[in-house]
């Protein structure tokens, strides 16, 4: 990973460091005075909103971290993680005049050439781009990814600073033997890689071509003739909402969550190429309900052989209840779980203990409250998984979240089988 130059460096831990002076001056004295007067729910709902704005504020990779923190509801307050969530597809969009210079950019005037019309305001903001609607001279709809200007050295600076802080908090007696560096690592790469668009641009392609064989499930198309490393443009997908949902029968959002659980199948069992930001801004339902629509693969990565067998050799005991091959799976899965433990066997019953409780045939699974177990049990035991296997399984936590949000009877653990 590239290093950050001390002077690119210090101008960040500076503002950084007054953002956070200001931001406590003057929420502090807010937030005593609202515990005093309405008691410590209002103060904790008053914090989080003010913890989500100033993450807005202090620009995209802390946006990218805190939005799959957002996904933990197993490790952070509901409240919180509502809060958080209005970071996937709400975050600030930008100013016009940005928008003209980023577009000129690309291609050489505020609106490309290709274009009878480009719409003003986005139609959706994230950490990294802000999407536009644009109307092609034969009337045809497209949409536009725009990557913000300007952010790659603030994105390579922030990282630097927390791999730092990450480090030195490996040092703390609580944290020590947590993987804390390798953990951090592995999301600093994948974020600046969402960095790189053609990266993502060839990510989209395989995506879509892995899942076209997949009933149900659309991935929009990329136009790379009207695309540039800073642009990417995709057939326009309209009617895009977060509450479509609740207005489609309940036999249509029960086929539709399958065909995500399907698609989730294929990708991590099958091809090994998994998109691993599937939060509610990234999955939607068409309103006619004829499809489940999947956005955005900057964040995407290829597992290796080894991982995806495990991965699948621990879902299939999952869904079976085999608690015990989980937690030997489990075990291999972990970083030098040799040169920690002498005896496995505690670990191992342990896991074994939480998916007689929690998975298992006849069972309704939850995998929010069992990735809860698991972490409380590898903390208890001091062993944690190595990154290539934590984030696909932190991935399938977030989907878990998003497919019961698309249809609350969802059996998740289908995931691990093939036939959904």
């Amino acid at each position: 990973m590239d290093r950050v130059p001390p002077h690119r460096l210090a101008p960040r831990v500076c503002a950084l460091a007054l953002t956070v002076i200001v931001e406590a001056a003057t929420t502090l004295p807010a937030l005593l005075a609202l515990r005093a007067l309405r008691g410590r729910p209002a103060a904790h709902h008053y914090l989080y909103r003010r913890l989500t704005h100033r993450i807005q504020s202090l620009g995209p990779t802390f946006i990218k971290f805190a939005q799959i923190a957002g996904a933990r509801r197993d490790m952070l307050p509901a409240a919180l993680c509502d809060e958080l969530s209005r970071l996937h597809d709400s975050v600030r969009p930008l100013p016009p005049r940005q928008a003209a210079s980023a577009l000129r950019a690309a291609y050489g005037r505020a609106t490309p050439p290709f274009l009878a019309r480009l719409d003003p305001e986005p139609v959706a903001g994230g950490s990294i781009a802000c999407v536009y609607r644009g109307v092609l001279p034969d009337g045809e709809v497209v949409a536009l990814k725009l990557k913000r200007p300007g952010i790659d050295a603030t994105m390579r600076a922030d990282l630097a600073l927390i791999r730092a802080l990450t480090r030195r908090a490996e040092r703390l007696p609580a944290l020590r033997g947590m993987p804390m560096a390798d953990l951090v690592g592995y999301v600093s790469r994948a974020v600046l890689g969402q960095l790189d668009f053609r990266r993502e641009a060839k990510n989209i392609v395989t995506l879509r071509a892995n899942l076209a064989d997949v009933p149900g499930v659309v991935v929009p198309r990329l136009r790379p003739e009207s695309s540039r490393p800073t642009c990417l443009v995709f057939d326009f997908v309209p009617g895009l909402d977060t509450r479509t949902p609740a207005t489609l029968p309940d036999p249509v959002r029960a086929r539709l969550a399958s065909a995500v659980l399907a698609a989730a199948h294929k990708m991590m069992f099958v091809d090994g190429f998994v998109h691993c930001d599937p939060h509610p801004g990234n999955v939607y339902l068409l309103p006619e309900g004829h499809a489940a629509v999947i956005l955005d693969a900057g964040y995407s990565v290829r597992l290796p052989e080894r991982v995806r067998e495990l991965i699948a050799g621990f879902f299939a005991a999952l869904a079976t209840g085999d608690g015990r091959r989980c937690g030997e799976i489990m075990l291999a899965s972990m970083a030098d779980a040799d040169g920690r433990t002498a005896d496995p066997e505690p670990f191992v019953a342990d896991i074994a203990e939480l998916v007689g409780r929690c998975a298992g045939p006849g069972r309704a699974f939850d995998m929010a409250s069992f990735g809860n177990g698991v972490f409380e049990v590898q903390s208890a035991h001091r062993l944690y998984a190595a990154s290539d296997f934590a984030f696909p399984i932190m991935a399938l936590m977030i989907l878990e979240s998003t497919v019961r949000g698309l249809w609350p009877g969802a059996d998740f653990t289908r995931v691990g089988v093939a036939a959904m």
